[in-house]
């Protein structure tokens, strides 16, 4: 009797463990066929909704966001966001994608020319300016005898198209800039140029 009774106990004890192990096998079939199947991660990315033209801010478009494996070279967001005041320098028909190199931003939309500026680093903020940051131009005169010199501000809010830092040779100590401006701006930067000493100031964001 007590023979039979252990031979059972051993039959469920072993049963239970062939029951767990089948249990732990499909649990991690599970698992497996998820991961297989599971769709990739995606990013959401900004489309033309409808066709658009250059000129117009993208808050007054028609903008989606769709979802794509690679955001790369594309312009990431669900929804327009800090970017609503900016436009576009080319049409675009509907599903097209915006593209970084396609955005205008508002300060030059307002001031579509460029001007070129090559100052001593010294006079432009240590050559620690780069693309997309915002200056101020000022201009000190050269005093006359026995006078003092006057500095005055020449433009303000000034958008900064390109910056090139002089290399290791002549132009080393150089910092050519590229600005955006206007009709208007760009006299007064030019005279400012040929009468006095010009020192940009990088505002904060």
């Amino acid at each position: 009797m007590e023979l039979l009774s252990h031979t059972r106990s051993l039959s469920i004890t072993w049963l239970d463990r062939r029951t767990l192990l089948a249990l732990l096998l499909a649990a991690l079939s599970g698992i497996l066929v998820l991961t297989i199947t599971r769709p990739p991660d995606s990013v959401p990315v900004l489309v033309a909704g409808s066709d658009i033209a250059p000129g117009t801010p993208l808050g007054e478009l028609d903008i989606e966001s769709r979802h794509v494996a690679s955001a790369d070279g594309l312009v990431k967001g669900s929804s327009v966001g800090e970017l609503a005041a900016w436009t576009v320098s080319v049409p675009l028909a509907a599903g097209e994608p915006l593209l970084p190199s396609l955005l205008v931003p508002p300060a030059v939309a307002s001031a579509p020319d460029s001007l070129a500026l090559s100052l001593d680093r010294s006079h432009a903020v240590l050559g620690k300016i780069v693309p997309g940051d915002v200056v101020d131009v000022l201009v000190t005169s050269t005093p006359v005898a026995g006078g003092m010199a006057v500095t005055r501000t020449v433009a303000t809010g000034v958008y900064v198209l390109a910056v090139e830092n002089g290399d290791t040779g002549f132009d080393a100590d150089r910092v050519d800039v590229l600005l955006a401006v206007d009709g208007t701006m760009a006299s007064q930067i030019t005279n400012a140029r040929e009468t006095g000493v010009i020192d940009l100031v990088r505002l904060s964001p």
